[in-house]
C-alpha cells in the first residue's frame, strides 16, 4: 500500500505575500492587487502583521459605501484580527481552519515571517502561484 502524499501549505502558496502599511490608502492597495493579479493584500503595523484586505473588502466597504479610495485608509476597512497559519501546516488543517472561521484566504508565516498566502483556489488546485515584484 503506497504511503500517503502529505502536502504542507507551503507545497501549494502564493508567494511572496504582498503587504502593506496600515496607512496605506485604499486606492494604492487596489492598485497593488492589479499590477499582482492578487485578490488580497496582508496589512502591517510597523512590519507585522495586523490585518487582510480583499477586493471584496474594497468592493463593499469603500466602493459601495461611495467612499473616496485616495483617503480611507487600510486599517479603516481590513480584517482583524488576523488569522494565519504555518508554512509546515497541513492541508488538511489549512482547510479546516478556513471552513472554521468562514474564510478563503490565510496568510502563511514561518515563525514571525509572512511568507505567503494560501487560499482556497491553491488548496483545490494543489497549485502555487509566484507573484512577480513589481516597481512603482
Amino acid at each position: 500500500m503506497a504511503a500517503e502524499l502529505m502536502l504542507e501549505v507551503r507545497d501549494v502558496m502564493t508567494y511572496p505575500a504582498i503587504s502593506e502599511d496600515e496607512d496605506a490608502s485604499a486606492a494604492i492597495i487596489s492598485k497593488d492587487m492589479k499590477l499582482s493579479r492578487i485578490g488580497c493584500v496582508v496589512i502591517t503595523k510597523e512590519d507585522k502583521p495586523v490585518g487582510i484586505i480583499t477586493d471584496r473588502d474594497i468592493v463593499v466597504k469603500v466602493i459601495m459605501e461611495d467612499r473616496n479610495p485616495g483617503e480611507v485608509k487600510a486599517k479603516e476597512i481590513m480584517s482583524s484580527p488576523l488569522v494565519t497559519i504555518e508554512a509546515d501546516a497541513s492541508l488538511k488543517g489549512a482547510c479546516k481552519l478556513l471552513a472554521e472561521k468562514g474564510i478563503r484566504r490565510l496568510p502563511v508565516t514561518e515563525g514571525d515571517e509572512l511568507v505567503g498566502v494560501v487560499s482556497v483556489r491553491n488548496i483545490l488546485t494543489g497549485e502555487p502561484e509566484h507573484i512577480r515584484k513589481y516597481l512603482f
